[in-house]
C-alpha cells in the first residue's frame, strides 16, 4: 500500500510540473509570411476632359529576401475582337501612354522595402483610348523552386480613364444553371459594354418564388468593362429552393444607370 500511494504521489507532482513549463514556455512564433512582391495602387480610375493631366503615384513593395530592380514604362490597353490587347506607347494615334512621365525611369527596391514612383500623364486633346498600364518591368532573374529556370518579376497597374457622358451596357439573357449534388445554383447574364467609356457594374440577383416574394438573393462577381468588351456576370445562390416556379431579377447598376431584366425558372 505504501508503494503504491507513493508511485501516486510522483506521477501527480510530474504531472503539475509539465504543465506549470507549459504555461511558462513562450508561444511558437508566428509562420513568416511568403514572400510576395504587390503594387499599390492595382486599379486607378480616372475621370475628367480631354487635355486634363493626371498624377499619380504607385509604390512597389519587395517582401522577399533579394534586392528587385525595375525598368518603368506605359502602354496603352485597347480591347480587340473581344479581348484586351496592350499596345506599346506610340503606336496608336493619339496614344495616351505616349504623354507618361515617369519620376524614374528605373528603381531598385531592396529587400523587405518599399519604392515608389511618381507618374504623370496628359490626356490627348482627342482620342479614342480609355485605359493604360503602368508597368514595373523586373530586370533580375529570380530563382524558382526547381533551380533550372529562372524568372522576372514584372508586375502593372492598371489606369481608366472616363471622359464623355456617353455610358452604354447591354445585357444579353439570363441563365440559371440548377443546384447539383456538388454545386449551388447559379445565375449567369453577359454584359456588353457599346459605349465609350469603362464601366465597373454592380450586379444583384433576386429570386421571387410564383407569388412574387422575395426568396433569396446573391451579388454577381465584380468586373470592369473596357468600351467595346463583353464579360460573362455570375451570382452564386447558396439557398436550396423546394420544388416550385420561380423568377430571377437581375439588375446592374453603373454610373448612375440600372439596367434590369429577368427569367423564370422551374425547380423540379
Amino acid at each position: 500500500m505504501y508503494l503504491k500511494s507513493f508511485i501516486s504521489i510522483v506521477v501527480v507532482v510530474a504531472s503539475a510540473c509539465s504543465s506549470a513549463l507549459a504555461q511558462l514556455a513562450p508561444p511558437p512564433p508566428p509562420p513568416p509570411d511568403k514572400p510576395s512582391i504587390s503594387l499599390s495602387p492595382a486599379v486607378i480610375m480616372g475621370k475628367g476632359n480631354f487635355g486634363q493631366g493626371l498624377t499619380q503615384t504607385l509604390t512597389l513593395s519587395n517582401n522577399t529576401g533579394a534586392d528587385l530592380g525595375f525598368e518603368l514604362l506605359a502602354q496603352d490597353m485597347i480591347v480587340k475582337d473581344g479581348k484586351r490587347v496592350y499596345v506599346p506607347a506610340g503606336e496608336l494615334p493619339d496614344s495616351i501612354a505616349a504623354t507618361a512621365v515617369f519620376s524614374q525611369k528605373k528603381i531598385l527596391v531592396k529587400a523587405h522595402t518599399s519604392g515608389s514612383v511618381e507618374l504623370r500623364l496628359t490626356i490627348p486633346a482627342k482620342t479614342d483610348i480609355r485605359a493604360i498600364v503602368a508597368v514595373f518591368h523586373g530586370t533580375d532573374v529570380l530563382p524558382t523552386s526547381s533551380g533550372n529556370v529562372g524568372m522576372t518579376a514584372s508586375l502593372s497597374a492598371l489606369i481608366t480613364f472616363n471622359l464623355s457622358e456617353n455610358v452604354n451596357v447591354k445585357t444579353e439573357p439570363v441563365q440559371v444553371t440548377p443546384a447539383s449534388a456538388s454545386a449551388n445554383m447559379t445565375i449567369t447574364q453577359w454584359l456588353n459594354n457599346s459605349g465609350t467609356e469603362p464601366v465597373l457594374p454592380e450586379g444583384t440577383a433576386a429570386v421571387l418564388n410564383e407569388k412574387g416574394s422575395l426568396v433569396g438573393k446573391a451579388n454577381f462577381l465584380q468586373q470592369r468593362l473596357l468600351p467595346g468588351e463583353r464579360q460573362q456576370f455570375v451570382a452564386e445562390f447558396p439557398d436550396q429552393l423546394p420544388p416550385g416556379n420561380y423568377r430571377a431579377m437581375c439588375s446592374f447598376q453603373f454610373e448612375g444607370k440600372t439596367q434590369t431584366s429577368s427569367v423564370d425558372f422551374k425547380v423540379p
